[in-house]
């Protein structure tokens, strides 16, 4: 079904609601869409074969994929990310293989942390553990937020700033899509994050990153375009299971 959208922003974006997103960026480029052979069947074979989405905290190994750039992309240490898998930090990785790129969550390290197992204490510590699973984002570019996300009328944000101002990726991931074949956010790239998250920035004057590429949180991966009007701006949306959702609670709060 994904493979009869009209643009490949559409195939990364739209087929994750079909349970399919898996299937359409697992690999590093999306699926051709022109000159496809009875695309019924391919996207029949492309369902069978998907596999299943990996948890927050977990990562699918991709080709090309070491432990090592694994560990980079997530912010973690080589050692980190070996131990949390019980595997040799020298030890390879085999494509398909899911790796916790996340610290387990246990009582052991609660208390390491210092934290309080009295349930008052619990109860309050948990919008701050909420918070930091959730605020894993950065800003992709510091300007002002010119329109929020609103259901059924804004499936983003879109922050001001300058012409040719650094875009950073909001969170280290793949490039599934990098192009401008969609009008209406001109110059595009989508990052998938894990088997849940997405990220798209739109209205770009150039891209500075291609179809296939690992990128790590605060990497330039573009420069900000201007609208119709001239002014200078960055459309920003991320999306969860392919349906889109606030960026405010995956974002640090800003000062005044």
């Amino acid at each position: 079904m994904c493979l009869h959208a009209q643009s490949r922003w559409r195939l990364v974006l739209f087929c994750a609601g079909l349970a399919t997103l898996s299937a359409c960026v697992s690999t590093p480029r999306p699926v051709a869409l022109a000159g496809a052979a009875a695309p019924g069947a391919a996207a029949s074979s492309a369902a069978a074969d998907a596999p299943p989405l990996v948890e927050a905290g977990f990562y699918r190994v991709n080709a090309g994929d070491t432990l090592e750039r694994i560990a980079k992309l997530f912010g973690r240490s080589p050692a980190s990310v070996a131990g949390w898998n019980k595997m040799p930090v020298t030890g390879a990785v085999s494509v398909g293989q899911v790796l916790r790129v996340a610290p387990p969550v246990s009582d052991e390290s609660r208390l390491a942390a210092g934290t309080s197992s009295k349930p008052a204490a619990s109860a309050k510590s948990g919008p701050a553990l909420a918070s930091s699973e959730t605020s894993r984002f950065k800003w992709p570019v510091p300007g002002p937020v010119n329109v929020k996300f609103a259901a059924g009328r804004s499936k983003g944000l879109e922050l001001g700033g300058r012409a040719g101002e650094p875009v950073k990726a909001a969170e280290g991931g793949r490039v599934v899509y990098a192009g401008a074949h969609v009008k209406a956010y001109g110059r595009l790239i989508v990052i998938r994050h894990d088997g849940h998250l997405i990220s798209a920035y739109g209205n770009n004057r150039k891209l500075l990153v291609a179809e296939g590429a690992l990128v790590t949180q605060g990497q330039t991966i573009a420069e900000m375009g201007t609208d119709a009007s001239g002014n200078a701006t960055l459309k920003f949306e991320v999306r969860k299971d392919g349906k889109p959702v606030d960026p405010f609670p995956y974002l640090p709060k800003r000062s005044g």
